[in-house]
């Protein structure tokens, strides 16, 4: 019997240990749980972006944007290998934040194609109630797609759902509510494409809690290849042959 404590004991302390060492590494690299006083701000990512790709060499083709689901897909460049891509997710960015860096790890860059990954970071760190949280998520995001339209005329935004979290769902409602939202601008616009990627991880009932790290937020790397595979890469197939873009494929 004391063997068969001490070995639940060792598990229970493992699982523990793990889900602490996910809300430590969340808190470090993105600002958001019990360790958030650990972030440092974002401006180390936005540099490393900078670095990592030369914007004059790399003009012209597909920029994934986006917030912490992108930033922590490190392989994305080998994952996405058969296309001339650049993965400039950062940190735990709102859309607000998309716009504040968008002259330096956008504009330049003159993308073809900009791959669009934003949720709940909105909802959490905006103050009111659930009808200002809404109101106030779904202005930023038109004003982001106009400004972003504005300066880049020529390119094609495809745009992610945002995705439906185990470890926010207390958002789900209103992450389905902006999810609508964004689907209608994408029907109304020649240059918004719109994926909707709901049902990976919540099929109504239950969230599919194996598709995430310890947080219930971020995506495991197999959980991301499955992304790429039944969203991503149908969407960005469609929207290369429906604008000739065959020169982003390697």
């Amino acid at each position: 019997m004391k063997k068969t404590m001490k070995w639940a004991a060792g598990i229970t302390g493992g699982v523990v240990g793990a889900c602490v060492i996910g809300l430590a590494v969340t808190g470090w690299q993105i600002g958001w749980g019990p360790f958030h006083f650990l972030f440092k701000g974002f401006e180390g990512d936005v540099q490393a972006i900078e670095q990592r790709y030369d914007p004059e060499s790399r003009r012209g083709e597909i920029v994934f944007y986006g917030a912490s689901n992108f930033r922590l897909w490190k392989e994305m460049d080998e994952d996405l290998s058969a296309y001339k891509m650049q993965n400039h997710g950062f940190g735990g960015s709102t859309d607000r934040m998309l716009m504040q860096y968008a002259d330096r790890i956008l504009y330049p860059y003159e993308p073809k194609i900009v791959v669009f990954q934003t949720g709940s970071n909105d909802l959490a760190n905006l103050p009111g109630t659930r009808e200002e949280k809404l109101a106030a998520c779904l202005s930023d995001k038109r004003e982001m797609f106009a400004l972003f339209h504005a300066r880049l005329p020529d390119a094609q935004f495809i745009v992610m759902s945002g995705l439906l979290l185990p470890g926010r769902s207390q958002y789900t409602e209103m992450t389905q509510e902006i999810n609508r939202q964004l689907r209608e601008m994408c029907e109304a616009s020649e240059y918004m494409t719109f994926v909707d990627a709901e049902d990976f991880t919540f099929d109504g009932t239950d969230y599919a809690e194996e598709l995430f790290i310890s947080d219930g937020i971020h995506l495991t790397h197999e959980a991301r290849l499955r992304w790429r595979d039944e969203y991503i890469l149908p969407a960005l197939e469609r929207v290369i042959e429906e604008n000739g873009f065959d020169d982003l494929r390697r």
